[in-house]
């Protein structure tokens, strides 16, 4: 488990982002919830806006599959120097 926190950390929490999106599309779920603080990334699918905490955090139900297009988008830009 300490390994999972490791890469965590060092990919920003995609691989997480990505294994939650991923399970949700085995399942046969249509969306996934997600919680952010703050603004969402630069280009990061829309969603149905389901909650606002009073810490300013947001619940979001996203399209898993659109949430792991924008992972590949954004990790395909690294890899490649850009």
């Amino acid at each position: 488990m300490g390994q999972a926190k490791k890469d965590d950390i060092k990919d920003g929490g995609l691989t997480a982002l990505a294994m939650s999106c991923a399970l949700a599309v085995l399942a046969g779920h249509p969306t996934v919830t997600l919680s952010t603080t703050g603004k969402r990334p630069k280009s990061f699918p829309r969603g149905e806006l389901l909650s606002v905490g009073a810490d300013g955090s947001h619940n979001y139900a996203v399209c898993p599959i659109k949430v792991m297009a924008w992972i590949h988008a954004r990790t395909s830009k690294r890899r490649s120097g850009g």
